[in-house]
């Protein structure tokens, strides 16, 4: 008699803990479903970007230097297979710098992202190509923040295009 009361208990504690997990898993999606969701069109923030102009004359202006530099070098070489290989040093070189302003003015860019975001109670930001339906758009106040972060105003240009 006693085992079968034993087995009760054990199977009621079984219960009893997959209804606490079930209960914990349905109000965590229940949780996941009352995100708050922002998006942004993170194409228009990078191209809106302050330092954008500014670091893309310094992209051109290296890319025309390396240019330069890689001629004047190929002039001295005698085969096509060195000059070959000092046209991919060359690229590799300017990929990396290139790689080092899109990463400067990217990981810029998401810091205010995530600023914008905590400040609105955002709990999430996607891409605007990602929403279908719904959403917050943070695009204007990440602009905004941008231009503040570096005591500057929001060019009416920019301002236009948000607009429209």
């Amino acid at each position: 008699m006693t085992v079968k009361f034993k087995g009760v208990s054990c199977l009621k504690r079984k219960t009893l803990g997959i209804m606490l997990v079930l209960t914990m898993i349905l109000s965590s999606s229940a949780a996941a479903a009352a995100a708050t969701i922002g998006y942004v069109d993170f194409e228009f923030l990078f191209y809106s970007h302050p330092e954008y102009e500014a670091k893309n004359r310094e992209l051109q202006e290296s890319a025309e230097r390396l240019y330069n530099e890689a001629q004047a070098e190929a002039e001295k070489l005698a085969t096509q297979e060195e000059i070959d290989q000092l046209a991919a040093q060359y690229e590799r070189q300017f990929e990396e710098i290139e790689h080092n302003v899109r990463v400067t003015l990217v990981s810029f860019i998401l810091e205010i992202i995530e600023q914008v975001a905590q400040e609105s109670g955002i709990d999430v930001v996607l891409p605007e190509s990602s929403i279908i339906y719904g959403g917050i758009n943070l695009t204007a106040p990440v602009i905004e923040a941008m231009y503040q972060a570096y005591g500057i105003s929001v060019p009416s240009s920019i301002r236009d295009l948000l607009q429209q």
